[in-house]
């Protein structure tokens, strides 16, 4: 059976909802952050001048934003390694579109120019279960008229929704 919001949920969604789910319901509620925020700029900057050879950006149906393919590889860049399992799941879920509603089977690999870092992702029949269940999981805290409440974790200083939250 077909996730409910699946078609509906962006990569930034997605990723956000590992992170912090009342970050996830502001983007899914077209609630941005600032794009001034240090961090951002640090994110774009490193999108920007690495893997300069690499065909980058490719848009999928105005919900995934690819970073780059690196030959028949999905590549998705991260500043930092920090939020490993978040990357992980929002790599799992553009190979789980493309699977799903293109009928394109990917490989995926993460990579991590600052630490010099790679990691090979593939869509297991467990990693898809998990991308569907974290669809499911989503489905009610994104369609609710209020944010979750706010919850202090270790991620929020440096958030770009910090003011928002704490402020």
């Amino acid at each position: 059976m077909k996730p409910a919001l699946a078609g509906r949920i962006n990569a930034t969604i997605f990723y956000a909802y590992q992170v912090c789910p009342r970050e996830a319901w502001f983007y899914f509620h077209h609630i941005n952050p600032a794009q001034d925020h240090e961090l951002l700029d640090l994110g774009r900057i490193s999108h920007e001048f690495s893997y300069k050879r690499d065909m980058k950006e490719i848009f999928v149906d105005n919900l995934l934003k690819i970073d780059l393919m690196r030959g028949e590889l999905v590549a998705e860049v991260k500043r930092t390694s920090r939020y490993i399992r978040a990357a992980r799941l929002q790599l799992a879920y553009y190979l789980y579109y493309l699977k799903h509603e293109k009928g394109l089977e990917f490989e995926g690999i993460l990579l991590f120019p600052r630490e010099r870092k790679t990691e090979k992702v593939s869509l297991t029949p467990e990693l898809e279960r998990e991308v569907e269940a974290l669809l499911e999981e989503m489905t009610p805290v994104l369609l609710t008229e209020e944010p979750p409440l706010a919850r202090k974790i270790k991620y929020c200083k440096s958030c770009s929704f910090n003011e928002l939250c704490w402020g």
